[in-house]
């Protein structure tokens, strides 16, 4: 009987705290159907992907899909970018004047650096990073190997030379997302493992 009392007492207590509730609105608004979070704002960021062919297995892209690319006359540590004046014509330095996001890359690969102009730009694992003029949808790769110095950025930092060759080893099962365009994928058979960050 006394069980019964204070299940009884316990049920009138948690009405009566319902009733007596604010009627204030919550921040954000009334919450309906549970808890609800508002989007994130990534207006304040420069995003980047990782995509993957047959031929180059993973590698990063920026938001529009293109690839990035690495110099081999760079520097990474500390790093320093070698191609400056008509060469950044063509090799446009990926700018990291907001903060860069990623998918699928480490986060603690990346970073940025001070070019001699003053414009800020990405790097991963110390090696600045490029986009290739000539690049102009989301799959192209016409910068691929140019003058045996410029090659694609595996999502680990590592330059793809002759397809997979330097690529990033499968650490993790898991698929990660790609770069929005979705022409990362050329083949029908599922792709290897991405990279495990």
């Amino acid at each position: 009987m006394r069980r019964e009392q204070a299940i009884t007492a316990l049920a009138a207590l948690a009405l009566s705290l319902t009733a007596c509730g604010s009627t204030q609105t919550p921040p954000g608004g009334v919450a309906t159907g549970g808890l609800q979070a508002k989007p994130a704002d990534l207006s304040g960021a420069n995003m980047y992907f990782i995509s993957n062919t047959e031929q180059m297995g993973w590698f990063v892209t920026d938001a529009d899909g293109l690839p990035l690319y690495r110099y081999d006359k760079d520097v990474p540590k500390p790093s320093k970018s070698n191609c400056e004046g008509e060469c950044a014509k063509a090799w446009k330095p990926v700018l990291a004047d907001k903060t860069p996001m990623a998918t699928g890359i480490d986060p603690i690969s990346m970073g940025v650096l001070t070019r001699p102009d003053g414009t800020k730009q990405l790097t991963i694992q110390g090696w600045p990073q490029y986009t290739f003029a000539e690049d102009k949808v989301a799959g192209d790769m016409k910068g691929q190997g140019k003058g045996g110095v410029w090659f694609v950025t595996a999502p680990n930092g590592a330059k793809i030379t002759g397809g997979k060759a330097q690529n990033n080893s499968n650490k993790s099962s898991s698929t990660p997302s790609t770069s929005p365009s979705g022409t990362g994928q050329t083949s029908s058979a599922p792709p290897p493992a991405a990279p495990g960050y």
